[in-house]
This record gives structure tokens, sequence and C-alpha cells, in this order.
């Protein structure tokens, strides 16, 4: 598979080829369909309230939307399948590049446990050692971590990286009404040792493998309308 060469998006809709279950995927409230329209009805521009939860950032404040890649694979660099951010950004940040990592949710959970994930393997225990020598963290200390909360975060990394870049950011877009599922992503960005104030902030920087990545949650409502 060519996964450098990308087809422009022209509606919201082409993303539907590319989602793990295709159509069925694809439903009003729900993240997949949700994500896509958010971030499509603005032109090449970030939506309303990804903007202004950057503008909170000096690193981030000014940035702007070079390129977008939804249903990004990014290899991790150990047996099994990539990780497959919903929508990788491209952002300019004055002279310089930065990306940003989006994980859209409305309902969904993070997955699997890190304990319920890893069986035990030797390719699941390298994968988990690999990730976590990526984000500075102990494998033995992210057993009730979210395992995709690790791949996703490395992810912003890796793209970083590939970019020649040392500015990341991993946020959640969520339409969840009552944010669900952020306790989650509290407890990763504290096992980071990464404040996180609240929901609609972007938390302080790690460096991780050489790229200052930071960690935001941001919530919005239902975009897709039909």
């Amino acid at each position: 598979m060519l996964r450098h060469l990308h087809v422009p998006l022209t509606k919201p809709e082409d993303v539907i080829p590319h989602l793990a279950k295709g159509k069925a995927h694809w439903k009003s409230e729900f993240s997949a369909k949700e994500l896509a329209v958010a971030w499509s009805r603005v032109k090449n521009d970030f939506p309303v309230t990804v903007k202004s939860l950057l503008r909170t950032c000096p690193e981030f404040r000014d940035a702007e939307l070079i390129d977008g890649f939804f249903e990004r694979e990014v290899d991790l660099g150990t047996a099994g399948r990539n990780s497959q951010t919903d929508l990788m950004v491209v952002v300019g940040i004055g002279e310089r590049l930065g990306i940003i990592a989006v994980e859209g949710k409305v309902d969904e959970p993070f997955g699997d446990r890190v304990s319920e994930w890893n069986d035990g393997s030797v390719e699941k225990n390298e994968r988990l050692k690999v990730l976590c020598s990526t984000l500075g963290l102990s494998p033995g200390d992210v057993g009730e971590i979210r395992y995709q909360l690790l791949h996703r975060t490395a992810s912003a990394v890796y793209e970083a990286k590939r970019y020649r870049c040392d500015q990341a950011l991993m946020l959640v877009h969520t339409f969840s009404p009552t944010n669900r599922w952020y306790s989650d992503f509290a407890a990763f960005a504290d096992a980071m040792g990464m404040s996180l104030l609240n929901s609609g902030t972007i938390s302080s920087t790690k460096i991780c493998d050489g790229v200052n990545i930071r960690l935001a949650w941001v919530k919005d409502s239902f975009a897709a309308l039909v």
C-alpha cells in the first residue's frame, strides 16, 4: 500500500472507504461522521472550538492548518497493526511545522486497558516496551491506562519526527454532551506527568524522543445534522 500518497477530500463522505467498517461507522452522533463534518465545514481552517483551544497555548496560538489526513496509519515500529489516527493534522507554526493528532469521540471508550490488551505474548510485550520507552513510561505502571491513548500519543511523536518537527499535540475532539471517558484521559495525563487543569485546556509539555508533546481535550456540539 502506498501510504504517503493521498486523494483530496472533496466532501465528508469521502472518508467512508477508509473507515474500519465503512458505512457501518458513518452515522450521525458517532465520532467518524461528526469529526469529518466538523473539520470539513470550515475551509482550510480549524473548527471554532479547536481554534479557541489552540489560542490558549503560546506554541500553537498562531498555528495554521497546512494539511490534514483522515484515518492516517502510523507504523509503530513493532509487529502488529499500525495505529490509525482519526485525523492527523500538519500545522504551520511560524517558520516551522507541528503535528496535531486528533482522536474523535462520542460514546466510544479508548479501547481496552493495557492489562486487558496485553496477553503476555512476545509481540505485545515488545510493543508495550517500545511505546513506553517513547513516552517515558514504565511498562509495569500502565496496566490501568487505556492502550489506545498510548499508541495514539506515540503516533503524534512519530509523525512529528517524520516531518522533522519538534512540536506535537494529541487532541481528543469529543462530541459527547457529558465528556464521557474524560476520566480515563485525565488518568493518562497524570501517568505521563503532564499537568492538565481540565477539559478545554492544553496540558504542560513533556519531551518524548526529542518531541515536545502536549495533550488536550476539547468538547464540541454535534456537527452532523443529517
